[in-house]
Formats: structure tokens, C-alpha cells, sequence
């Protein structure tokens, strides 16, 4: 396992995760509007889980900030591949009416780090 750098809830997202929530929130329904209105005032929350980057999204209640209207749970998904076959999915919940997380679920092993668009083809599953 790699070691974690040292990182403090509220700082900005990395590359990595910006890039990420960027794929996750480029729906074209209202909703996915309201998530990068709030991913604007969004911050890095802390890792969801021991061990992996999954990270939480720290989104403050501030004036003006329009809710999502979901019940909660996975908001979006991206579908990860490597031009062979689908290799997991990328999920961005949504809980309290407000981005919470991003979690990548593969369907081999377990993971440690997320993937990148850099060595994976991350493609946005639409809604119907």
C-alpha cells in the first residue's frame, strides 16, 4: 500500500479528484447542473475509507445554495474501462440533498488508488 501524504479537510481537491467530479457532474439534467453549483463551493472532505482514496466531499450550507433534489444514495455513475472491457464503476453519492462522496467499485480486486483519466477511458453513464 502507498503511503498517504497528509492532508487536511477543506483544502482544495487534488488533479485527480477535480478531474473525477468534473466526469461525475457533467450530466445535462438540472440536477447535475445543481452538483457543479454546489461542487464550486465544494471542498475535500477527508478519505471515506481506510486504506483507498474514495474521498468525502465537504459542501457547506451557505446562502444560496440550491439542494439536489435526490433521496440519496449513488447520484451518477462513470463506467471505468481500458479498451478491453469495463473494469468498475465510479459512483458520486449524494446525501442530505448535498454531494457527499466519491467511491470506485471494481470488479476485480480490491483497489487502493482511483483511477485516472490519464490510464483509463471514464465515461459518464447518462440518465434515462
Amino acid at each position: 500500500m502507498k503511503p498517504r501524504t497528509t492532508r487536511t479537510v477543506g483544502e482544495s481537491f487534488n488533479l485527480l479528484e477535480d478531474a473525477l467530479l468534473h466526469i461525475l457532474c457533467s450530466g445535462t439534467d438540472t440536477e447535475a447542473s445543481i452538483a457543479r453549483e454546489q461542487l464550486g463551493k465544494a471542498s475535500w472532505g477527508g478519505y471515506e475509507h481506510d486504506g483507498c482514496d474514495c474521498f468525502l466531499i465537504d459542501v457547506r450550507p451557505t446562502g444560496g445554495i440550491r439542494s439536489i433534489a435526490h433521496d440519496g444514495g449513488p447520484f451518477s455513475f462513470a463506467e471505468v474501462s481500458d479498451g478491453n472491457g469495463t473494469l468498475g464503476f465510479l459512483e458520486l453519492w449524494v446525501v442530505d440533498k448535498r454531494l457527499h462522496s466519491v467511491n470506485y467499485m471494481p470488479f476485480g480486486d480490491d483497489h487502493v488508488a482511483l483511477p485516472s483519466p490519464e490510464d483509463y477511458t471514464i465515461t459518464l453513464i447518462e440518465k434515462e
